[in-house]
């Protein structure tokens, strides 16, 4: 794809924003990025395109600007707007940063792409670390938060026998119409996003479309005991591996499921049965080894051995803001599970939780019931502290619910921590697991769980190394 010459507005100025911009500009185009946000909310992304020949929209939108580009390419999480809609009917090409990246990958590297819920953070990390352990140049990230897709068209894995591992959303997967993975997984599909989707069969429609572009030469990865993604899957052109955790599951023609005795995840190829022991890993627990299922099939489909699959298993650790302590005063712990966005993923994070908690939720609503996350602090949660703009949500679901503990609002996140501590004793726990997304207060959930660490460090706890004695890993 050439874009010497061509116009192309960049929509939306987060971290991807910015390697859109200098991507582009570097292939000779003429850049416009524009963001609904004001410049003064835009200081610290525009600062690293200060000597990047970009021309700036901010503040709003032109519909000008869309309807006379040759492309648009939108930053993850920005919404369809009417401008996007004008270019359409323009004639104008719009597509996601995924679509664009994906146009400049070397034909012969191996592309991963997972999706889901839930548990796709660790999947794709895990499945990263697993193609690391090969020795072949791989690229891991995509919405993982660190490097998006684009950073891998001049990374050294964009090359014949590369791997290339990447997290993919919904809201990405809806703008691409080539994007095509040699392994395309999806983990689950619970209720999440409605704000946007408006219903689950929408929401599972987008999720389903990481198989829509595959061949019968790629591999599609999806959850057995999933029935939103079983019937995603009808239809698939792609051979269909499936993965189960459940203790009673039969093992697959073709896929994963643990052994009898738990002690191992099986997989099923077409050259036969291998196991892996469930010990190589650190992390637990029926969520987290549906996560091993998913790398382990996808390291595998595209070649690392299974010696690199059992050493990259041993090497890996759990990401940040997925369930790390990261604060001790007294005896009362602090977890960072910022990247609880979604009620499914806390309810899986605090279900049977090894302390009495105070959970700090709420954020930017998603459209779901937060009663199934209600129904799991049963029996573990000694209170709530809200912030952000669902707050009353939360509260309304909790006193429906006939809670027996106080549920308190907080202005910000250190309002919130200093009256969470103050709930507890010696032996509880405050758990920051939003059930929301982050944008009313914090640029993502990593700035979220960063903002959290300074109010912990701020009301005089010790500030612990991240991973330093995580919980298990619920994402």
């Amino acid at each position: 794809m050439d874009l010497a010459g061509k116009k192309v507005v960049v929509v939306g100025l987060a971290q991807t924003g910015v390697a859109l911009a200098k991507f582009c500009v570097r292939r000779g185009a003429q850049v416009t990025v524009t963001d609904s946000k004001p410049a003064a909310q835009l200081a610290e992304p525009m600062a690293q395109l200060a000597d990047v020949a970009v021309t700036w929209e901010v503040g709003g939108h032109n519909t000008a600007t869309f309807t006379s580009a040759d492309l648009i390419v939108m930053s993850p999480g920005v919404p369809n707007l009417k401008y996007m809609d004008a270019a359409r009917a323009a004639g104008v090409e719009v597509i996601a940063e995924i679509e664009l990246a994906y146009r400049f990958i070397h034909p012969e590297a191996k592309i991963i792409a997972i999706t889901g819920t839930n548990g796709k953070s660790t999947t794709t990390a895990l499945s990263g670390e697993l193609c690391k352990a090969s020795g072949q140049p791989t690229f891991c990230g995509g919405n993982l938060g660190n490097m998006p897709m684009i950073d891998a068209v001049d990374h050294p894995a964009n090359c014949a026998g590369g791997l290339i591992v990447v997290e993919v959303a919904a809201f990405m997967l809806e703008n691409c119409n080539t994007f095509r993975s040699d392994v395309g997984v999806l983990t689950n599909i619970t209720e999440d996003h409605l704000d946007r989707f408006k219903t689950m069969e929408n929401y599972a429609h987008m999720k389903g479309r990481i198989w829509d572009w595959q061949r019968s030469s790629d591999v599609a990865v999806g959850n057995a005991a999933d029935a939103w993604v079983m019937s995603e899957a009808a239809g698939t052109t792609a051979p269909f591996y499936t993965f189960d955790s459940r203790s009673n599951a039969a093992l697959p023609t073709l896929g994963a499921a643990m052994s009898l005795d738990r002690k191992h995840i099986v997989l099923r190829l077409p050259a036969g049965e291998e196991r892996y022991p469930v010990d190589d890993l650190v992390i637990v627990g029926n969520h987290n080894m549906e996560n091993a299922m998913c790398a382990y099939l996808a390291a595998r489909m595209v070649g690392v051995s299974s010696d690199a699959v059992r050493a990259g298993a041993r090497a890996y650790r759990p990401l940040p803001h997925r369930m790390e302590l990261v604060g001790d005063k007294g005896n009362v712990y602090f977890y960072d599970d910022s990247k609880g966005t979604n009620v499914a993923s806390v309810a899986a994070s605090v279900r049977g939780f090894p302390r009495p908690m105070v959970l700090l939720a709420g954020g930017v609503d998603k459209g779901g019931s937060y009663q199934p996350m209600i129904e799991a602090l049963d029996g573990v949660c000694k209170g709530m502290v809200l912030i952000g703009a669902a707050a009353p949500l939360i509260r309304a679901a909790a006193e429906a619910a006939k809670v027996s503990y106080p549920v308190v609002d907080a202005t910000d996140m250190f309002d919130a921590v200093a009256r969470a501590s103050a709930m507890c004793v010696a032996g509880d726990a405050v758990v920051l697991s939003p059930a929301c997304s982050s944008y009313d207060m914090f640029q993502n959930y990593g700035h979220r769980g960063r903002v959290f660490r300074d109010a912990v460090s701020a009301i005089g706890a010790i500030r612990l190394d991240a991973g330093s004695a995580a919980l298990d890993d619920h994402h």
